[in-house]
């Protein structure tokens, strides 16, 4: 070989060295960001179920309607409740026992003023003087007790007005009905007490599964932007939730980015996608 060939055999090997050089050296570069998919689903997903027992009398509700917080969504029947109520609210207005004991205490302290009276003029004996005195005081017991029974009733009359409140289902929070699972005449049993599902759409909820080192990128409350898809209509989403825990089959990390939905321009269920690099 002579001295041209060997130095340009030199000059080749010097520039593939160089090549190679250049792409370790960008392999060894900031990592170029990668964009990653998941889903959307409601803020809150709520089955709204009643703590009494009963037959559904009236549903004032349908499927896929927007509701406000503390709206009536449903109503058991409550016949018997309300006749329990009427005879409460007679019995806890009925004062006869009351009026009474309070004629019978101050006719019995009269009498006993009399008798202190008539004591200190020497006309009557001590004796009786102390046995009205007693009666006096039994009788001020019986109107204590009398007032407390009126008190009683009175509560009972409350407990069954609550019990009634009670019987009519009502949302927990603002949003929409996706799902009724009674109707009217249907029984709600203690163990079937879901009457309907209620979701929250005024925020959402963005869903992904990252590689533990791509999660690591994110934090609490930091801003991301996030994409629909399709159509690429990106919003603002702040991280809610980072899962503390990588998934021991998949080796993934739980994400959820909430998104101001208060406009509702943005439907649960959607796929979307965020961007994660340097």
């Amino acid at each position: 070989m002579n001295l041209t060939s060997r130095r340009l055999s030199l000059s080749q090997l010097f520039l593939r060295g160089c090549v190679g050089l250049a792409a370790a050296l960008l392999l060894a570069g900031p990592a170029l960001a990668v964009e990653l998919e998941g889903f959307v689903e409601p803020y809150r997903t709520i089955s709204v179920a009643s703590d009494e027992t009963g037959v559904i009398q009236e549903v004032f509700v349908r499927e896929g309607q927007r509701v406000e917080a503390g709206q009536p969504l449903a109503r058991l029947n409550s016949d018997v409740h309300q006749a329990l109520l009427a005879i409460a609210e007679q019995s806890m207005l009925a004062e006869g026992r009351i009026d009474a004991a309070r004629a019978d205490v101050e006719m019995r302290r009269r009498r006993l003023e009399k008798l202190r009276s008539l004591r200190l003029e020497g006309h009557a004996r001590q004796e009786e003087v102390d046995r009205t005195a007693g009666e006096v005081a039994v009788g001020e017991a019986n109107l204590r007790s009398a007032l407390e029974d009126q008190l009683n009733k009175r509560l009972e009359y409350e407990k069954i007005n609550a019990q009634i409140t009670r019987r009519t289902v009502k949302a927990p929070i603002a949003g929409a009905i996706i799902r009724l699972h009674k109707v009217a005449g249907e029984f709600v049993a203690p163990n079937s007490p879901d009457v309907l599902t209620l979701v929250q759409l005024d925020m959402l909820l963005a869903n992904f599964t990252l590689m533990s080192p791509d999660s690591a990128k994110l934090q609490v409350n930091q801003t991301v932007p996030v994409r629909f898809l399709p159509g690429g209509v990106e919003a603002t989403g702040v991280v809610e939730f980072v899962s503390p825990v990588t998934d021991a089959e998949s080796g993934t990390v739980l994400v959820k980015i909430r998104i101001d939905n208060a406009q509702g321009k943005f439907r649960s269920g959607e796929r979307c996608s965020i961007r994660i690099g340097n």
